[in-house]
């Protein structure tokens, strides 16, 4: 109701329901349901605060002059990222976590992240600072 509130969304609550749950309509009379919606929670999964994320975010600010020089990458994700902190706040709670704190995205521009590599990741774009 809050989203679908005028101060924000202005639309029906149904609209905003049936997104949620990645049932989506083309206004053309096609209906379909999106396994691979959008998702707020999915049972921890989401809100986890996976260090390849925050490394990637390192990435980003390599590449575009905001840091000099190659940080620590993994290093400064679980400084910040505080995976630890989070699991104890998640179990206190019964909300699942993920059991590896990497994972791969596959990004708009096609590229696979995995964390992996990060210092070659951030100095492979061709656009940068």
């Amino acid at each position: 109701e809050t989203i679908a509130d005028k101060a924000y969304v202005n639309t029906g609550v149904d609209a905003i329901n049936q997104r949620i749950l990645g049932r989506y309509q083309n206004g053309l009379g096609k209906t379909w349901d999106d396994p691979r919606h959008m998702k707020f929670f999915d049972d921890g999964a989401v809100n986890f605060p996976y260090l390849s994320d925050g490394m990637w975010f390192l990435t980003q600010h390599k590449r575009w002059g905001l840091i000099k020089d190659h940080p620590d990458y993994l290093g400064t994700a679980k400084a910040i990222n505080q995976t630890a902190l989070y699991s104890q706040a998640a179990s206190a709670l019964q909300v699942s976590v993920p059991k590896d704190p990497l994972r791969s995205s596959k990004l708009v521009d096609g590229v696979v992240w995995d964390g992996k590599d990060p210092a070659r990741y951030a100095d492979s774009f061709k656009v940068k600072v």
